[in-house]
Parts: C-alpha cells; sequence; structure tokens
C-alpha cells in the first residue's frame, strides 16, 4: 500500500520524450525501408505486433471505472460496465437510420482480465453525424468515424487492512441514521411533495399541456395520488424509524454475540457479509491512512489512462462510494487538465452522504460542487459532470449539492425547470432503474437508456448521431412508464399474494389443490415402489406429511404463509418477464411500435394487476366486515378510484428531465426558459419530426421469421412501406437520370450553337 502521492505530470519532460521517441521511430523507419525487400510495404494485411502505436496513443479515448462499496474481485466492476457499454455501442453505431451497415459497429481489440492490470479494448465505427433536410433526413456522403476505446478499471477493495468488526458496527450505528434520515428525506419528496407539486402547478399548465386534457379529472387524479402517496409513507417511515432504533442498540453488541457458538453458527456469514459491505465506507470515513490508499489506486488508473490515450480523452465513471472517492480525488488532490479528464460521470453517487475522510480534532468543511467549479475550466476544455441518481436510491438520495437546501432546489428542477432554484451543480439525471429501493441503487448497469446510452454519447463525442429532441422525449418517457409499471405491478402483486389465501373460496381451493397434489405423489411412488395406487389416498405418505398446511378443508396459518410466499413468487416473476421483454422491444427493436399501440398494449399487464389486486381487496373487506347496503357502495367507490390511480399513475405521473449543469445565474436562467414549454406525450407522438423517423424505420424494416413478419404487417404496414420507399427511390433516381441527361443535351446543344455563330477564320 502506497501513501505517498504521485506527482504531477511535467508537460516540458514528456514533450522532450515524446520528440526523443518520435526521431528514434523515424531513425528505425529509415532503416528498415533500406533493406525491405519489393513489394513488402504494399501487403494488406499488416503484422498488428508490427504496426502497433506507440503506448502514449493506443487509444483515442479511455473510461475508468471505480466500484461502489464491499468487496469487489478482478475485473468484476470492468465486467459490470464494459459488456452492456460496449453491447449498446455496436447497436448505436450499426443503425442503418444514420447511414450505418454490416461494416459498422465494435471489434473487441483486447479483453484482458486476468492480468495485473485487466483491460478491455475496442474500435468502434459508426456514420458520422450530418445535416438534415426539412424532413429531418440525413442527407450528403456517409463519412465513418473510428474511436479507439479502452475501459480500465480502479479497485481498491483490497489495498488496505480492513478494520475489525467492532470498529465497523460501533461507527455504523450513529452513521445509519443520517442515512436513514436522507433516505425519509427522499421519499417524502418523490411520495408528497412530487405530488403535492403537480397539484399546484396543473392549475397554471395551459390545459393542452394537460395529459388528461381537463382541470377538473387532473386535479381529482392529483388529489388522489397526494393521499394515496402520504398513506403509503408514514408506514414506511414508522418502519424505518422503528428498525434503526433496534439497529442502534443491536450493532453495537453483534461483536460480543458472536462469542456465543451458537450465534457465529447461525448468523456469522451474513454478519461478515455486512460488515465486508460497510467496512470500506467506515474506513473512509474514519481512518485518512486507508482513505488516502483508496484515493491512490484511483489516481493510479487515471494516469494510467492517461497514458494509453496519450493527448486523447480520459473519462471517470464512478459508483456509490467511488463517486465520493473520485470526486476527492480529481478536483481535491489532483489537476484534472494534466490527465485529459474531460468528463465524471457519477451513478448512485455517495459524495453528499460519505463527503471526505474525518481526522480526529479537526473540522473541514466539504464542497464537492464547488470544488467542481473551481477546477473545472482549463485551458482548452473543461470538465464535465454528469450525476446520475434514481429516484428510490436511498444512499445517493437524490442530486449532489453543497448543502440540503440546494439539493432539494435541483432535486425540484428536474421535476419542474422553470421552478430551478439557483442551486449549482452539475448535470443531473433522474432516472428509473426497477422501481424498488436498494435494488435501485445497485443496477444502474442496467438501465440502458438513461445511464449507458448518454455514457456512450459522452465517450464518442458530438460526431455520433442521435435522435431528434423528440424522438429521445418519447424513447425515455415510455421507458418510464414501464418502470413505473413494474413498480405498480410488484405492489399489486404482493396486495394479492398476502390477501388471496384468505378469502374462504380461495383457502378452500388450495386446502384442495394441496391434497390432490400430495395424492399425486403418493400414487407415482405407489407405481414405482410396487404398492397399491387405490385407497384413501388421505392416508398416504405424501397427503399426511402436508397436514400442517390445511385443516377442515382449509389452510392453516402455515398453509397461508407458504400460499402467499409462492403466489407472490410467480406473480412476481410473471411481472419482471412481461416488463423485460416490453423494453427489450423498446429498446432492442429497430423499429419499436407506433406510441399509441405501444400504450394499449403495454397497459393490459398493468391493468389485471391493478384489477386482480383490487378485487382481492374488496372480498377481504366484505369477508372480514360484512358491509351491506350504502357501506358496500362507499367501500366499492374508494377501492375503485384508489385502482384507477394506481392504474393511471404509470402513464400520466410527472416525469423528471436532464437538467444541464449549472455553474452560473446565465445556466440557471437558461434551465427556467427551457421549462416554460414542455414537451408533452400527447403533442410529441403526433409531431412530424416523431411521425418521419418512424417511417423512415418502418422503410428499413426486414422481419426474420413468422412472428416478426406477422409484427410488421399487423402494426408497421409491411411490406408496403418497403415497396413505397422502393418507387420512391426508383422514380428520384429517374427524375436525377432525366435532368442530367437533359443537362447534357442542353450544354451539346449551346456548344454547337456557339461553333455555328462563331466566325470563320481564313
Amino acid at each position: 500500500m502506497r501513501l505517498v502521492p504521485i506527482t504531477e505530470p511535467n508537460p516540458a519532460g514528456e514533450a522532450e520524450a515524446a520528440e526523443a521517441e518520435a526521431a528514434a521511430e523515424e531513425a528505425a523507419e529509415a532503416a528498415a525501408s533500406e533493406t525491405e525487400p519489393p513489394g513488402v510495404g504494399a501487403k494488406t494485411s499488416p503484422d498488428p505486433a508490427s504496426t502497433a502505436p506507440a503506448a502514449d496513443a493506443e487509444y483515442d479515448v479511455a473510461l475508468v471505472v471505480v466500484h461502489g462499496m464491499g468487496a469487489a474481485y478482478k475485473s468484476q466492476i470492468l465486467l459490470e460496465w464494459a459488456e452492456p457499454i460496449l453491447s449498446r455501442m455496436d447497436w448505436m453505431a450499426r443503425d442503418r437510420i444514420y447511414g450505418a451497415d454490416d461494416t459498422y459497429g465494435v471489434q473487441l481489440k483486447a479483453s484482458d482480465l486476468a492480468g495485473d492490470e485487466p483491460i478491455v479494448g475496442a474500435t468502434v465505427t459508426f456514420p458520422k453525424r450530418r445535416t438534415t433536410d426539412e424532413r429531418g433526413r440525413p442527407i450528403g456522403p456517409v463519412v465513418p468515424v473510428t474511436k479507439r476505446v479502452a475501459i480500465v478499471e480502479a479497485r481498491w477493495s483490497e489495498e488496505f487492512v480492513p478494520l475489525s468488526r467492532s470498529q465497523i458496527f460501533r461507527w455504523a450505528g450513529p452513521f445509519m441514521w443520517r442515512a436513514v434520515i436522507r433516505m425519509l428525506r427522499l421519499f417524502w419528496a418523490t411520495m408528497v411533495l412530487l405530488p403535492w407539486y403537480t397539484l399546484i402547478e396543473h392549475p397554471r399548465t395551459p390545459r393542452k399541456h394537460l395529459a388528461l386534457k381537463f382541470y377538473t379529472p387532473t386535479a381529482l387524479v392529483d388529489l388522489v395520488r397526494l393521499v394515496v402517496g402520504f398513506a403509503v409513507y408514514v408506514p414506511v417511515a414508522a418502519g424505518a424509524l422503528l428498525l434503526a432504533a433496534v439497529l442502534t442498540v443491536v450493532l453495537p453488541l453483534i461483536s460480543p454475540l458472536l462469542l456465543i457458538p451458537a450465534v457465529k453458527k447461525a448468523a456469522g456469514s451474513i454478519i461478515d457479509g455486512v460488515a465486508g459491505s460497510i467496512g470500506d465506507v467506515t474506513a473512509w470515513k474514519e481512518t485518512p491512512v486507508r482513505a488516502t490508499a483508496m484515493r491512490l489506486v484511483v489516481r493510479d488508473a487515471i494516469v494510467r489512462a492517461k497514458g494509453l490515450v496519450g493527448d486523447g480523452d480520459v473519462h471517470v465513471f464512478a459508483h456509490s462510494q467511488g463517486a465520493a472517492v473520485s470526486t476527492f480525488t480529481l478536483f481535491e488532490e489532483m489537476d484534472p487538465h494534466a490527465y485529459n479528464v474531460r468528463q465524471l460521470t457519477t451513478v448512485g453517487a455517495a459524495v453528499s452522504l460519505l463527503g471526505r475522510e474525518g481526522w480526529r480534532g479537526r473540522v473541514d468543511s466539504y464542497t464537492p460542487v464547488a470544488n467542481w467549479i473551481r477546477r473545472r475550466t482549463g485551458d482548452t476544455h473543461t470538465v464535465g459532470w454528469a450525476n446520475h441518481w434514481a429516484i428510490w436510491d436511498p444512499f445517493s438520495a437524490g442530486p449532489i449539492a453543497d448543502d440540503a437546501r440546494r439539493a432539494r432546489q435541483r432535486w425540484r428542477a428536474s421535476y419542474f425547470p422553470k421552478r430551478a432554484g439557483g442551486a449549482e451543480g452539475p448535470e443531473e439525471h433522474a432516472v428509473h432503474n426497477v422501481s424498488q429501493p436498494i435494488f435501485d441503487h445497485t443496477y444502474y448497469y442496467k438501465n440502458t437508456l438513461q445511464v449507458v446510452e448518454p455514457t456512450i454519447r459522452n465517450l464518442l463525442g458530438p460526431d455520433l448521431p442521435g435522435p431528434p429532441d423528440e424522438v429521445a422525449y418519447i424513447d425515455n418517457r415510455l421507458n418510464v412508464i414501464n418502470k413505473k409499471a413494474l413498480g405498480t405491478n410488484m405492489i399489486a402483486a404482493v396486495i394479492i399474494a398476502v390477501l388471496l389465501p384468505g378469502i374462504t373460496a380461495a383457502s378452500a381451493f388450495f386446502a384442495g389443490l394441496v391434497v390432490t397434489v400430495a395424492g399425486w405423489f403418493d400414487r407415482v411412488a405407489g407405481l414405482f415402489g410396487g404398492g397399491s395406487t387405490g385407497g384413501d389416498a388421505s392416508d398416504a405418505g405424501a397427503v399426511s406429511s402436508v397436514g400442517f398446511l390445511h385443516a377442515d378443508g382449509y389452510l392453516t396459518g402455515w398453509g397461508w404463509l407458504i400460499a402467499s410466499a409462492l403466489i407472490a413468487a410467480l406473480l412476481i416473476w410473471i411481472n419482471e418477464a412481461i416488463c423485460g421483454y416490453i423494453e427489450r422491444t423498446l429498446l432492442w427493436d429497430r423499429c419499436p411500435l407506433p406510441v399509441r399501440w405501444w400504450l394499449a398494449l403495454t397497459s393490459l399487464p398493468r391493468l389485471a394487476y391493478v384489477a386482480g389486486a383490487a378485487a382481492v381487496v374488496w372480498f377481504s373487506l366484505d369477508q372480514w366486515f360484512a358491509f351491506d347496503g350504502a357501506a358496500q357502495i362507499w367501500v366499492i367507490a374508494v377501492i375503485a378510484i384508489v385502482a384507477l390511480s394506481a392504474f393511471l399513475e404509470a402513464r400520466f405521473a410527472p416525469v423528471p428531465v436532464v437538467v444541464p449543469a449549472r455553474t452560473t445565474k446565465k445556466d440557471v436562467e437558461g434551465v427556467r426558459v427551457g421549462g416554460e414549454h414542455p414537451l408533452t406525450l400527447h403533442e410529441t407522438r403526433k409531431s412530424s419530426t416523431y411521425l418521419d423517423v418512424l417511417e423512415q424505420r418502418q422503410e428499413l424494416l426486414e422481419p426474420r421469421g413468422l412472428w416478426a413478419v406477422t409484427w410488421a404487417r399487423t402494426f408497421h404496414g409491411w411490406p408496403a412501406k418497403q415497396e413505397q420507399a422502393a418507387a420512391m427511390a426508383a422514380a428520384r433516381a429517374e427524375a436525377s437520370t432525366a435532368n442530367a441527361a437533359g443537362a447534357a443535351a442542353a450544354k451539346d446543344s449551346a456548344t454547337e450553337d456557339s461553333r455555328e455563330s462563331a466566325p470563320t477564320r481564313v
């Protein structure tokens, strides 16, 4: 473990070394040319080793990925991000709508995952961004652009001696309260403040921009969302605070309890796993020597990346605690411009939560945003910073700011840009991962559209073509609807699973099913064992072994619990399979469904889940309280309103937008002006821009297989679109030929006329 910081590079020394190396290469080439036989220089497949570029120019751009808290084995974080990035990069580079063909895409050049310094290297070729005509179609020749991309990792989890369990858990108790309070603030903002702001903002919105088009139903939906959000937040907050109170007492006792053999045997591995996960956080906050070791690993990786690209660009990509380590390293201890660092991307960043290391007796204020603004401007470039935070991520807990008040202003600007406050900070991306607390923090690498794609665009630069604003908005909005539906359906699945086995008819059905299935097992065992298959199945072994699950024709408490677990597992699996398929068709199909068909078809699973949950809630309440008369009507009305709001939530709830980086008052004013006329799904799906892009993709559609052909014929007018496009292309070619022939004839005629009118020389 090194504790001495490395020195900054010497530009003058590097220049001298580069000149000396270039002179040596020229001398070697001259010597080789004198002895090289004829024809050698014309070979088409040169030896890669003999043509390898210099070490400082091996790649054009390098990405340094930094892992988060917890142990990370070699190449883990490298693979976690390299595979989705390169996979999506290949898909984007081969998009035919921009003029690409099969010769474009990604080619892997290096994949060293087991060496001392793991690296993934690739060459990507994509069509250069072109100007467009009045219909938004690219014009002019297709020009290929090739970039060499290197991805390396900074893995610091094994660079220091870990702390003891007692040290970790003593520190974790007080720190846990800060994390829980930040989490509850985020949940309060998402579940209560967002509906409240939406409720008071909609009356000021022009009616044409309302999703429901009328103020009264819009206000009703907003009010129900606010009430339901508050009703859900209260028990969630109470449960989190109760759990924190219990852990405050338990955590300091964990190490002494492990001295008891029975406790160590039962929970030792779990406790060690928890200690391994949060031990790095403790080391970062409490031990400056270990914290320095973490930062030196990140710094070494940046230096290595600079050596790979020479004068090229270096990008840093950091997750969770790695974001805190990287931010401090870049803007407190390094000059990012000296290492060609052009972009910092943070996901699930615990920058505001973790801050910097603490020295006893020293009070050090830490202002990461101010540090970035001070360091971002260089001689020719600025260091960009894009921060991605999932709306249910309890560790990032929203945008990055230097204090809680500014963080709240930046959160509000993500949903209501025209209400943006004066808080400065990086580019903010509020994203939707899996719509589940805790898991939202770990699944950023699965967020293809909102995390992976922006990272690729930063890496490849402005030459990479992209969709118009209207199309990008539609893609993002539909992706968010699908992610919200995933969360809505999961909640509905849990409600169904918990309540359904308690309904009398369902309980009797499940109890009979248990007996029947157990009887089948007994009969099969009898066939293979040579015993009798007749008689009363209730006397058989399998039926008697599940007797604790049912009694008197109904499920027992254990039966109810196990049935709930099985139903929940089945419904959640079906939900994830459906939403996963919808996401693949949206993000990976070259020609997705038209918006109106997409909205209609994808709402059917959500309708089934929500309606099923509403029905189960009604039958359960009616069984418990035996409503009659007017009470039934009121209960049904309340359940129907809540179910309708839950069904509409995914479609009509506010969707966050990307907030540009703000470093001056002028930037803040630009955010406000940009939020005055927000895009809406209703308007963009009818825009000529979207319809023309959809038409272009339909013209390029090449379905393969019966299912794809049926889908294309039903929703994309295949093959009529292709025939129409071919006819138009032929007509344009014929017109172009005729025009060329006419121009040539006119030129010949003019030449003949000039000859006839020319004076005769004697």
